[in-house]
């Protein structure tokens, strides 16, 4: 993927089963690494019931346009670790996506 061409590493947690902790683990994981020294990110990927946006709770959920390129949107930073999820995009708490629609969302 290009976006990800200046990504080091890649974590992904995941599970086929909801309820897990899928979320806790990730946003545990991303800010232990932060307190590292690791420059870190999360993108919830889970269109139907996004959870990071409730979990980290920053002060403001705009989106804006990325500096260097507008076809892009600039991530949230809270407390170091900049997160992106659907939550952030939406006004509701849940989507009716099927699908072509959902998989071109997360590409």
């Amino acid at each position: 993927m290009a976006g990800l061409k200046d990504i080091k590493n890649v974590l992904a947690v995941y599970s086929c089963k909801g309820g897990v902790g899928k979320s806790t683990v990730a946003v545990n994981l991303a800010y232990s690494l932060m307190n590292q020294g690791k420059k870190v990110g999360i993108f919830d990927a889970d269109l139907y019931g996004p959870s990071l946006p409730t979990m980290i709770s920053p002060q403001s959920t705009n989106l804006y346009q990325a500096e260097n390129d507008a076809s892009k949107i600039q991530p949230i930073e809270f407390a170091g670790v900049k997160a992106m999820s659907y939550g952030f995009a939406t006004q509701s708490k849940s989507a009716v996506l099927r699908g072509p629609m959902a998989s071109n969302l997360v590409a």
